[in-house]
């Protein structure tokens, strides 16, 4: 029954007619099925690129869709709704809620047939190996995986697992940033892969950041300890302990490379190579104890002697826009500051505060200058 709900209420998010009882109802559906969020973007994707136009046509196809999926054995529809929406709440569907519902039907037929959605995953060989779960600029998630560690997705992220996680190992890939708070199990080590760091954990809470883009890679733990190994050099382990911080600058030429004597190179004599590494003690707020590194989770975009440019790329994913900074000055000023209510014009104006500068806004493209 859980499938059928589901439909009903993701169709009345889309159209904006779910009440905030139904949007409960529905986030708790998704996170009890994390591998849904593949076809979740989908059909989200389906919505913005196709806005209801034509009322009576859209009844018509959600209809006919209706028909055919019920000529296919596809469970959607009145038993659905009858049995978990009260009557005078079905009476209250406006036709905007039909091109929303037919909308989705339309995408509901194409996983279906694929599998992605069955109890049975051995029909699709795909589904049956890799779940994801990812979030678009501008967007977090929260999912908990099948072993009950919950995982905070910020903004472009991606996170993948296969369908035998927690039979032998956990094992995960990321791509972009991560808050893990994972589910204790001595017997079953937990790993996350990223394109520069593999990190092995039993039972922790930590952060990691490994945007391909970025020129850092970033573990922060906040509790427990963390094994984490640098591809670059497969033989060398290192243990975070509490409120430590691993730094790993990533594709850094052998012509750049110098030791780092507060880092990791220095506590263990090994000899410098071509990865920049160092491990450092997280800075916490005086005035609240807080992390810069994981309050993204709590929705603060904080940034503490960053410059323009670090904070423009952060801004870029925060706010789903694109900034291009002109002036080489202006993107070398170093910034302290925190976002969380603001929109990018407002926060932009906050900056200005700070750095003279114009800007210009077209769309979500945004030019900076003097």
């Amino acid at each position: 029954m859980s499938q059928e709900l589901f439909w009903v209420l993701f169709s009345k998010k889309l159209s904006g007619e779910a009440s905030a009882e139904e949007m409960g109802l529905l986030e708790n559906l998704i996170q009890q099925h994390p591998e849904w969020q593949y076809a979740i973007q989908n059909l989200e994707d389906l919505w913005k690129y196709q806005p209801y136009k034509d009322f009576v046509q859209e009844e018509d196809a959600y209809m006919l869709h209706l028909h055919r999926m019920a000529e296919l054995n596809i469970p959607f529809g009145e038993v659905a709704i009858e049995a978990e929406i009260p009557a005078k709440e079905r009476n209250r569907l406006v036709t905007k809620w039909y091109w929303a519902a037919a909308a989705v039907i339309a995408l509901v037929g194409l996983f279906a047939f694929g599998g992605l959605f069955n109890d049975e995953p051995e029909r699709n060989p795909i589904a049956q190996q890799v779940n994801e779960i990812t979030t678009r600029p501008g967007s977090k998630s929260k999912v908990q995986l099948p072993d009950g560690s919950v995982v905070w997705l910020n903004a472009g992220s991606k996170l993948t697992y296969n369908k035998d996680f927690g039979k032998e190992i956990r094992e995960v890939t990321l791509t972009g940033e991560g808050f893990f708070d994972v589910a204790k199990n001595k017997e079953k080590p937990f790993v996350i892969n990223t394109a520069t760091i593999s990190i092995k954990v039993l039972g922790t809470a930590f952060n990691v950041k490994a945007y391909p883009d970025d020129k850092q890679t970033e573990a922060s733990l906040i509790r427990g300890s963390i094994e984490v190994t640098i591809r670059s050099r497969p033989n060398d382990k290192i243990i975070l302990s509490p409120s430590e911080k691993l730094v790993v600058e990533n594709n850094v030429p052998k012509a750049d490379v110098r030791e780092m004597r507060t880092g990791y190179i220095e506590r263990t004599s090994l000899p410098v190579i071509s990865t920049l590494i160092s491990v450092n003690k997280l800075k916490y707020s005086p005035v609240d104890s807080t992390l810069a590194e994981t309050q993204w989770v709590n929705n603060k975009l904080v940034f503490r002697n960053e410059s323009f440019t670090e904070l423009a790329v952060r801004m870029e994913r925060w706010y789903d826009v694109a900034i291009d900074i002109t002036d080489e000055s202006i993107a070398e000023e170093r910034l302290n500051g925190i976002f969380e209510t603001e929109t990018i014009s407002q926060a932009l104006d906050a900056l200005k505060e700070t750095i003279p500068f114009q800007y210009e806004k077209t769309g979500n493209k945004i030019i900076i200058h003097r």
